[in-house]
């Protein structure tokens, strides 16, 4: 195959060096231009608009053998040498084939030539010719017709500029004729292109969008709107704006140029129901503490979606789906198979803490298309419904790219879930929500604020709660309700927006409850993995006070004496009447719901799966 490269660059030099002149000699396409039932190549010389950039040695005017006229066309070609039909560009229908009579001269029995089609600016691998004419292969001393259809070529609706008959062996071939090449089924694209935004777009039922459509290759602009499935798949208006119907389904979205009705695009529309309390529940499962909440211990009744966790990025585009577990594959199967069973959902997570170099590298432009097809093998292949993409931190260099990754997979698969989890907001820097985030909105189901350890021994803070649902100020500048407020501001809709629920509490030692000065980070003791719910209970029962602060609508409890390691006197966590304020929290202002972080941390008893914390989830946030 090496040796091929050398010859294409000569044939693609020998194109670009000729190319002036041709584009001065190419027709323009007729204002209404026609399928050519026959667009001939060659018969007796070259025909109008194809030209000869050959690069083997050849003659158009050899005289014996001839098929049909005065003249063929001889051919001796050495190692990957070939003849090349070049042409303004052309796109093929349903059906169309090359057609052309070969010759194997007096030596030419079985020799190997491949066809290929330049197109898209890229030459397509082709086929071998032999196998597609009369007897099944070329033939010396004897005229054979070869069938090639364009399937064989070039994918559908590919612009094809060039044909090329190739030495397909690397040797030096006996010398062939060709003659009487044509093309059936040709037709001149339009120069009309017609583009919508979104491009695809998952909504839930009874709402509205609004649809941009782009046309260019005309003066004339405008579009028709309609919706492929008629009334039963919503409405569109004039102007564009869309309304999905109340059944959930896939529906699409059609505008049509006027300029030339045969140009046309479509979006596909996923409609979704909304929970009938319109929140979700998304609880994030980790396959690293799996012991904790055995998968066959889960509560599905006190959620809506199940976020398993993990499967990482590599580079190259292919991913690890060990899911942090020696067992994480049979793990996720589980998990899957019972989420279903209960009638809920089941999401991948993927990437999380750690996995940057990972995202950037999958989702390069050289690598995505190959990450979106191992993601979606992935997602099949453990019977999920979707993915969260949890790219962490989301750098500016990345952006693009993030937003293709998304764009591409729900092209890719209309109908399944995508998730994404973003960050808390400093109150004092509320420009930290940033308005890019929006670009993400119409791909994404649920956009969720990872609302938990938003404190710390900052300079100028004083201590704070891991996750306080209100009362933040200048020195203590975070809350639940401040963050989805700033990301609501930044225009993200809050029937998309969650908020986060930490089933873990933050420990410290020296500090003895909230609106304390640090000392430094010798203050922290720990928070997720280390101290979970179930912990937490232990440790209050051995002497802790719990406490309820009103304005910040938290819970902590503190300890007279200090336990763990002799220091800890706090610790911050949400109690069921936490839980409580953030569901009335949420019901009240119309967000979208919540994520937990995580069920595992939850379980109290793995042996019997109670889990204090998900009860009262369940209770505060479903029906």
């Amino acid at each position: 195959m090496k040796r091929w490269v050398g010859w294409v660059s000569l044939g693609m030099a020998l194109l670009w060096a000729w190319g002036a002149s041709a584009t001065e000699q190419e027709p323009q396409a007729p204002a209404n231009s026609d399928t050519f039932a026959t667009n001939w190549i060659y018969r007796d010389a070259m025909e109008s608009p194809w030209f000869d950039y050959s690069w083997a040695t050849h003659s158009l005017r050899a005289t014996s053998p001839v098929a049909e006229g005065q003249y063929s066309i001889s051919a001796t070609m050495r190692s990957e040498e070939a003849l090349y039909f070049y042409t303004s560009p052309h796109v093929a229908d349903a059906g169309a084939t090359f057609i052309l009579r070969v010759h194997g001269g007096t030596a030419g029995t079985g020799a190997v030539v491949r066809v290929r089609a330049y197109a898209d600016d890229t030459l397509t691998p082709g086929t071998e010719l032999g196998p597609r004419c009369t007897g099944g292969r070329i033939l010396a001393n004897t005229w054979v017709t070869c069938t090639v259809p364009f399937s064989a070529l070039v994918a559908p609706g590919a612009r094809i500029k060039g044909l090329l008959l190739q030495e397909g062996r690397g040797v030096t071939l006996p010398t062939l004729y060709f003659d009487s090449l044509r093309a059936e089924g040709l037709r001149i694209p339009s120069p009309v292109v017609v583009t919508l935004n979104p491009a695809s777009l998952s909504m839930t039922a009874g709402t509205s969008r609004t649809f941009i459509a782009t046309v260019t290759g005309s003066t004339n602009t405008a579009v028709t709107w309609s919706v492929l499935e008629g009334a039963a798949g919503g409405s569109i208006t004039t102007s564009g704006r869309y309304t999905a119907p109340r059944t959930p389904g896939t529906y699409h979205v059609v505008a049509t140029s006027v300029a030339d009705p045969t140009q046309s695009a479509t979006a596909p529309v996923r409609v979704t129901p909304a929970p009938a309390s319109g929140l979700w529940v998304s609880g994030y499962y980790t396959g690293w503490n799996a012991d904790l909440y055995p998968p066959e211990k889960v509560d599905f009744s006190a959620m809506t979606h199940i976020v398993v966790g993990r499967v990482t990025p590599n580079p190259d585009g292919t991913v690890n789906t060990q899911f942090d577990n020696d067992n994480g594959p049979a793990i996720a199967r589980t998990l899957s198979t019972r989420a279903h069973a209960a009638n809920r959902k089941a999401i991948i997570m993927v990437g999380g803490s750690g996995e940057h170099d990972g995202w950037v590298g999958a989702a390069s432009n050289a690598n995505r298309a190959r990450f979106v097809s191992n993601l979606l093998a992935a997602m099949d292949s453990f019977g999920y419904d979707g993915l969260d993409i949890d790219w962490e931190p989301v750098e500016a260099a990345d952006k693009p790219f993030l937003l293709a990754l998304v764009r591409e997979l729900r092209t890719a698969r209309p109908d399944m879930l995508l998730t994404f989890p973003i960050n808390w907001i400093n109150s004092n820097f509320p420009e930290d929500a940033d308005p890019w985030f929006l670009n993400l909105v119409p791909y994404l189901d649920q956009i969720n604020v990872m609302s938990y350890e938003m404190t710390g021994p900052w300079g100028g803070w004083t201590s704070w709660y891991s996750s306080a649902l209100t009362g933040e100020s200048g020195t203590h500048p975070t809350s639940v309700a401040s963050s989805l407020n700033a990301w609501v501001a930044a225009g993200i809709p809050k029937a998309k927006l969650g908020m986060g629920l930490p089933f873990y509490g933050m420990a410290w030692r020296n500090i003895t409850g909230p609106y304390q000065p640090y000392t430094d980070w010798s203050d922290y003791v720990g928070s997720d993995n280390d101290f979970t719910y179930g912990r937490i209970l232990a440790l209050t029962a051995t002497g802790g006070v719990y406490h309820w602060d009103s304005v910040a609508q938290s819970s902590y409890v503190t300890f007279a004496t200090p336990v763990v390691d002799g220091t800890v006197r706090w610790i911050s966590y949400d109690s069921p009447q936490a839980i409580a304020a953030k569901g009335a929290y949420a019901r009240a202002n119309g967000f979208g719901g919540t994520i937990i972080w995580t069920l595992n941390q939850g379980c109290t008893n793995p042996v019997t799966g109670a889990n204090p914390p998900l009860d009262a989830v369940k209770g505060a946030f479903l029906p």
